[in-house]
């Protein structure tokens, strides 16, 4: 059972991800991260099928190549993005401000993952546990210092993230 490392730093890096995908006041590259893109019969991330970049309130999309531009349109509608083919070889994606009932719902969310994440630190910990206690190999005190530490990085994600949608 020594994998209980890597484990708790996957559930921070999972946070980190879904945090970095959350909009938050203004419009950011990483609102579109999430986005996989089929095209070809291939699935990839957004950013590795073009380059995404900020123009006010909205993006521009140029994909590396023009036959990708109806299957990043469609991946970006299924996503509940506005999203239209610019000229056939850009897509522009169209980001509405926040509403305050939307920041709310956002705030809500955010506090949401990180209790998540750190229930799922909290897992490993107790599974790490139960491992020492049954082997007798390893030590508690480095398994909570390590839960500690992940949950004070969780907590400082979720902290950035909440100050950035509540600006």
């Amino acid at each position: 059972m020594g994998d209980w490392r890597p484990r708790m730093r996957k559930a921070v890096e999972h946070v980190a991800e879904q945090l970095r995908a959350i909009r938050a006041g203004s419009v950011s590259t990483g609102l579109l991260a999430s986005v996989r893109v089929t095209a070809g019969g291939n699935s990839r991330p957004l950013n590795k099928a073009g380059t995404i970049r900020p123009q006010g309130d909205r993006f521009l999309i140029t994909p590396f190549s023009a036959e990708d531009v109806p299957g990043i349109v469609r991946s970006l509608v299924e996503a509940k993005l506005a999203a239209y083919a610019l000229n056939p070889t850009t897509v522009c994606v169209t980001v509405p401000a926040i509403s305050g009932e939307q920041r709310a719902e956002l705030v809500k969310h955010v506090k949401r993952l990180g209790e998540e994440a750190k229930v799922a630190v909290r897992a490993v910990r107790q599974e790490a546990r139960k491992y020492i206690d049954t082997t007798g190999r390893g030590s508690l005190k480095v398994v909570q210092e390590h839960t500690d530490l992940a949950v004070e990085e969780i907590e400082r994600l979720v902290t950035a993230k909440l100050k950035e949608v509540n600006e």
